[in-house]
Parts: structure tokens; sequence; C-alpha cells
């Protein structure tokens, strides 16, 4: 029993830390990308100057403010393993390496800048994408499925300091791309006091119409 329990710390809980080490390295690359991708945005603008801030909440959480849209990169403290049901499962690049099914998560969300100014605690945020990233720094994607398929499939998808300024482009253009919708005039049409003295900012407030979310196998 002992040796058994020794054998899994030196293997798959070694593997879990040493994968960590990996994504927590790839978030801090991501946000250097960010601020890249900042300025290069500012550069470019000749019209009026675009707001574009990041801002870093710690070292699991920054934000990426462009005009009316933020992006919230979250780091997962957890390493993950994906179910023998998992479309990439059964793939033979992860069939023949059951160490490559462990996986780093970072998620990016999508809020209304407004929400943050203003502390709209009931307004939603949307999953834009999942990354997860294995022992090989191989990635891919679940989300938004017109950023996903700009991807290859994960075996053939190494980490790279391009595919991490794409990556972010197309963060940016989905959240930028997707209008906002106008509440229902019956659902807004009787409010309380309390919510008028507690919301008032957020009264008639819009949301995304939505995203084309993919998580399943690529058809």
């Amino acid at each position: 029993m002992l040796s058994e329990i020794i054998n899994k710390i030196e293997t798959t809980s070694l593997l879990k830390q040493k994968l960590f080490e990996q994504v927590s390295s790839f978030f801090t690359e991501l946000e250097k990308t960010c601020r890249e991708v900042a300025v290069a945005l500012q550069k470019e603008s000749h019209e009026v100057p675009i707001p574009v801030k990041i801002e870093k909440i710690n070292d699991y959480e920054f934000l990426f403010r462009v005009g009316g849209d933020v992006l919230v990169f979250i780091l997962q403290s957890n390493i993950v393993r994906l179910s023998d049901d998992a479309y990439i499962s059964k793939s033979k690049y992860l069939k023949d390496d059951v160490t490559l099914r462990y996986f780093g998560q970072i998620l990016v969300y999508n809020f209304l800048a407004d929400t943050l100014t203003y502390g709209r605690l009931d307004d939603p945020g949307y999953l834009i994408t999942r990354i997860l990233i294995n022992r090989e720094n191989h990635f891919f994607l679940e989300g938004d499925r017109k950023i996903v398929f700009e991807f290859p499939e994960l075996k053939e998808n190494p980490i790279t300091k391009e595919k991490n300024k794409k990556l972010i482009e197309n963060l940016l253009l989905s959240a930028l791309n997707n209008d906002l919708l106008a509440p229902n005039f019956n659902d807004i049409m009787l409010i309380s006091y309390h919510q008028k003295l507690e919301h008032t900012s957020s009264m008639g407030n819009p949301k995304k119409i939505g995203f084309d979310f993919f998580a399943k196998n690529r058809e």
C-alpha cells in the first residue's frame, strides 16, 4: 500500500506539479502578449484613441479592457484529466500516452465594461473559450466555434508566440462582434423601489446575443 502511494506521488503528483508550472508560465506569456496587442492597437488607431487597458488582478487573473468589453483571463489552480468519454481522449495521440490527458486550464470570460465599472453583480459573463494545455505544451480550445476552428487539432497544435497573438486577436474580435440584445419591454416594465435604488445603472441592461459555442467533436 505504501509503495503504491509513493509511486502515485512520484508519477502523477509530480506530473501535475510540473504541468501547473508550465501553464503558469504560459499564462504570464499570454498577459505579455495582451500588452503587446494593446500597444499595437493604440499605435494603429488614427481617428480617436482606443480605450484599451490591461489590469493584473493577481497571479491567477488579469483583465483586458477594449472599448465597451472586458476579457477576463483566469488561471485555474487545479490540473484536470479528460474523461474516457471526451471525444479528444479517443484520439491515438492521447491513447498512446495517458499522461498527455492531464491538462492545465485557462478560462477567458467576456463581460461588459460597465458591469465592472458599476459593480453590477447580477450581470452575466460569457465563457468565450477554455484553453487546455498538456505536458508537451500542446493546447486545444473549447468555446466560440469561430475561434476553435482557427487552430489545429491537439497533436499538431504546440504553443507559439504567433499563436498566442492570433488567439488574443480572435478573442477580441469575438467579444466586439457580439452585439447587445435589448431586453424585452415586458421584462423591465415593472420594478421595485429597491431595484431602482440598488440597480439604477443596470435598468434595461442589454445582454449579449450569444456565442456559437463548440465543446464536442468537430463536425
